[in-house]
């Protein structure tokens, strides 16, 4: 790949290019969340059935109730699938208004200095947080409720390595397109890849029927 190309990288959207460890990471969160998306399905049934049955016939029973909260906990898995796709919200009315290289910066700076420490933490204390529940062999409070209490309480470490692989992988998927969309670098780097690792953060862009 020539230095024109790398002025593609700094004007293309990060969408449009595919760098294989990045790739690979995004695989792995796309993969989980969506098998576990199909949960939400699932939760709508049973929230169907319960409504019907409370409603309908005067009946409804305390584990279907926490059995449906058990089963929101897997909508956090789609925060990861959010980072990796980009449809999370926030403000763009800046954002969209500087240069592509910019933009990157912004990002890298972002996930190193608060989407990363925050995960990091927030996983450290989470850990604890399960390993008393599964000590405790805490049980739901109501006598007709739902026991290990653990399980559902461990999807929330679950979830921030998803976090955590899907920031890495926006993490080198921007740092390298900052790389190569150095003319001189590009070139530099153009002449090692067949031969060394580089090859896996080698960035190319995407065939128009490439999703």
């Amino acid at each position: 790949m020539s230095g024109n190309h790398s002025n593609h990288f700094a004007e293309c959207d990060n969408k449009d290019v595919r760098v294989p460890v990045s790739s690979f990471l995004t695989s792995i969160v796309t993969t989980i969340t969506t098998k576990t998306a199909w949960f939400n399905v699932v939760v709508m049934l049973i929230i169907l059935i319960q409504v019907t049955l409370r409603y309908g016939f005067n009946s409804g029973e305390a584990w279907v109730d926490e059995l449906i909260w058990h089963f929101y906990a897997f909508f956090m898995f789609g925060l990861s699938y959010a980072i990796t796709s980009d449809s999370h919200i926030r403000v763009d009315i800046m954002h969209m208004r500087l240069s592509k290289r910019k933009q990157r910066i912004i990002e890298v700076l972002g996930i190193l200095f608060l989407i990363m420490p925050f995960t990091i933490i927030v996983f450290d204390h989470s850990i604890g947080w399960v390993h008393h529940s599964f000590m405790a062999n805490e049980f739901s409070e109501n006598t007709t409720g739902l026991p290990y209490r653990w399980i559902v309480k461990s999807l929330l470490p679950a979830s921030l390595i998803l976090i955590f692989i899907a920031s890495l992988s926006e993490l080198i998927k921007n740092v390298v397109l900052l790389i190569y969309s150095n003319t001189s670098t590009d070139k530099t780097l153009d002449s090692k890849k067949n031969n060394s690792l580089l090859r896996f953060f080698y960035p190319v862009i995407k065939n128009p029927k490439e999703t």
